[in-house]
């Protein structure tokens, strides 16, 4: 339902900018929602990119819509906006969404523009753009409400309905922290109108609070606001004193750029999103990813040249190469997503490395030897040789077990050394597992049959 709606108000606007009909568009952009209307751009051309956000006149709708597109596309849009529209529009995005916006802009342009924007604005900003990209840092909102734990129930209400305090992103709890600012507690909205108005804060606040360092990996952070189903979760620094909060909106649309730069990898298709890109740039990032399969396959080459003479003798051996490369391979990738999967959701501890790799091994043995088995059955029916089947399922049992083995322990290493696991699944492992299965493959036919 939503995906057909979305088609038709992606043709209704491609057709509307064809026809130059900007005074009826601008009316449909002014009905549409920001977050729909996101989702128009990346099937524009560049032009039509600029043209389509230049007609909409709400500056906190185009806030919105930045907020919610891909890097590329945003580059597009504010490569022709002026500095003065870019500080109309930062002033009205949430501070964590200008950050990040202006750490995509030119050096140059990035000052004018934190220069031109209002004191207490260009504060927060600058304050979050002093932290590492992708930490709790860099995502956190620097506006929260944080009280001293004396306050009583009564007082925190008729606080939360001045002026001071309309414009928080997400008043949902009530931060508690002491006279050096160190968060001490916390308490939820519900339980601040169920207790008798006269009760102070520290009655009544949870003290067991779970925070995140502002240096933390915003996975980190989006694992731990998933696991205890928080709507936000406080950032702290060093200290202790509480700088901002990670919002659980912050933590989907980090779950869904970890997911996409995951798949990425898994597929070897480098870590960026590069459907919407040029040609030219689409080739330049998938290049080098693909270069590790080139290697594997010049060596598979040389190890196939390596045994030459036994392929003579036994020509049909040759045939049986495509099985169990492409078993070992499969039987490897499950392998590898299994626990790369278990990794990033947290089901597996990287500290049970051989426990999870023994398993695994084992699944592998397992299925190895039941397609050895059938594979060995069908060569000797067709060739009626029954050394050259025994070779056969041999290595497919042994391609399928080395292949298990690799595809979970490089992802429980690379975890380890704390590289991102998912390369484990991309064509350095694939490649990998097809070196090994063809030489074992052939080690052990040549071991069988005399050579």
């Amino acid at each position: 339902m939503l995906g057909e709606r979305n088609k038709i108000l992606i043709e209704t606007i491609k057709r509307l900018l064809r026809r130059g009909s900007y005074a009826r568009l601008q009316k449909i952009l002014s009905k549409i929602h920001a977050a729909d209307l996101s989702a128009v751009f990346p099937s524009l051309s560049a032009y039509n990119q600029r043209k389509l956000f230049d007609l909409i006149d709400d500056q906190e709708k185009r806030g919105i819509v930045l907020s919610e597109l891909d890097e590329d596309v945003i580059l597009t849009l504010i490569e022709a906006l002026s500095v003065e529209d870019l500080v109309r529009i930062l002033e009205y995005m949430p501070s964590d969404d200008g950050g990040a916006l202006i750490r995509l802009l030119p050096q140059e342009k990035a000052d004018a523009v934190i220069e031109r924007m209002k004191k207490e604005g260009a504060e927060e900003v600058e304050g979050l753009l002093q932290y590492e990209d992708d930490t709790a840092g860099a995502i956190m909102i620097p506006d929260f409400i944080a009280l001293n734990d004396e306050m009583t129930a009564k007082e925190v209400i008729e606080l939360l309905q001045t002026q001071e305090y309309k414009d928080i992103e997400m008043p949902f709890y009530i931060y508690v922290v002491d006279e050096n600012n160190r968060l001490v507690g916390v308490c939820s909205l519900r339980q601040l109108v169920v207790v008798p108005p006269a009760t102070p804060l520290k009655d009544f606040m949870a003290t067991d609070v779970i925070s995140v360092k502002t240096d933390m990996d915003q996975e980190e952070v989006a694992k731990i606001v998933a696991r205890y189903n928080f709507l936000a979760v406080p950032v702290v620094d060093e200290e202790q004193r509480m700088v901002g909060i990670v919002t659980v909106d912050d933590v989907i649309d980090v779950f869904r750029e970890e997911a996409t730069e995951d798949i990425l990898k898994m597929a070897g298709a480098g870590e960026e999103f590069v459907e919407t890109k040029s040609v030219l740039r689409s080739t330049r990032i998938r290049l080098p990813w693909l270069f590790a399969s080139f290697v594997g396959g010049v060596i598979a080459v040389f190890i196939i040249a390596h045994f030459e003479e036994s392929l003579k003798q036994v020509s049909y051996l040759a045939a049986f190469i495509p099985v169990i490369m492409g078993m070992g391979g499969n039987i490897g990738i499950q392998s590898s997503t299994i626990v790369v999967r278990g990794i990033a959701t947290g089901r597996i501890n990287i500290r049970h490395l051989w426990q999870v790799v023994s398993k695994e091994l084992l699944i592998g043995l397992i299925l190895g030897g039941i397609y050895g088995l059938i594979l060995a059955t069908l060569a000797h029916i067709h060739y009626n040789a029954g050394i050259v089947a025994i070779s056969v399922g041999a290595g497919v049992a042994s391609s399928m077990a080395i292949a298990a083995l690799v595809g979970s322990l490089l992802p429980m290493i690379f975890a380890r050394f704390e590289i991102d696991p998912a390369v484990a699944t991309g064509p350095f492992v694939t490649t990998s597992i097809d070196i090994l299965s063809v030489f074992f493959y052939f080690q052990l036919a040549s071991f069988f049959l005399g050579f």
